[in-house]
């Protein structure tokens, strides 16, 4: 690929804006459309809803169970949490590559729905605790940061997922009705929706764009997605689902 020229200002102002833009730091990027992600039980694959459909084969060995799915919209990573193994496998989307596993903190290690979310502005992760009343945070490297012991009412959570747009923790309780709410950075919950159908409550997936979120149905088959008031809009055939995420695709990724 040959350098812009002063002749080709526009091509040379982009390179300089994308220079700049990797000078300041982490990771940014251009946003594009969102999509949803899914694991499944019997699937070796992260499945991608698109447009268009696609899917990660060799994700998942076929003794292992994805707990927990969280997409990072900065690099284009999926962040997967596994069971028996207790790791958390980082998997470039596009070329499907595993890139490393970092072991869950023993606090963490659990074979229950456990999920699984990431905060665009540091890329730091936080998982459900097994007691199903605490957040933990970890760094982007799996280094424990601090416990978020859940306030309010005391409902056991089990899903998890990040707003990106209006950069807040979101939680879903593991009862029947399911509900969703926020988390302060205190740890206090608000709840703000109850999920009109059943489900099963193993995961959690928000569109930021449309404030919808994504839940597996109760009946094994299928993923809802579901309004800002828990109606449900869409049923996606979909196999037993085990965790879900949602979140723009990258068209410009800096690192």
């Amino acid at each position: 690929m040959s350098l812009p020229t002063s002749g080709n200002l526009p091509g040379f102002a982009l390179l300089a804006a994308l220079s700049a833009a990797a000078l300041g730091g982490g990771g940014c990027a251009t946003g594009g459309p969102n999509h949803v992600y899914f694991t499944s039980h019997g699937s070796p694959a992260v499945h991608d809803l698109g447009p268009p459909p696609a899917q990660v084969d060799r994700a998942v060995a076929p003794d292992e169970l994805v707990e927990g799915l969280a997409y990072d919209f900065n690099t284009d990573h999926l962040f997967l949490r596994i069971a028996p193994a207790q790791v958390i496998r980082v998997i470039e989307r596009p070329s499907g590559k595993i890139l490393r596993e970092m072991p869950l903190p023993v606090g963490l290690q659990t074979t229950r729905p456990a999920d699984l979310a990431i905060r665009p502005g540091d890329r730091h992760l936080f998982a459900v605790h097994p007691d199903g009343r605490s957040i933990v945070e970890l760094t982007l490297f799996g280094d424990f940061v601090r416990r978020i012991e859940l306030r309010g009412p005391a409902e056991p959570v089990s899903g998890l997922t990040y707003d990106q747009k209006n950069h807040r923790l979101l939680v879903l309780t593991a009862t029947s009705p399911a509900r969703v709410g926020t988390v302060a950075p205190d740890g206090f919950v608000i709840y703000y929706m109850t999920i009109e159908s059943a489900v099963d409550p193993v995961s959690l997936g928000y569109d930021s764009a449309a404030g919808h979120v994504y839940v597996p149905l109760a009946d094994g088959k299928n993923l809802g997605e579901f309004d800002a008031e828990g109606k449900l809009l869409a049923t996606i055939p979909s196999g037993p689902v085990t965790a879900v995420d949602a979140g723009p695709r990258s068209f410009v990724r800096i690192f």
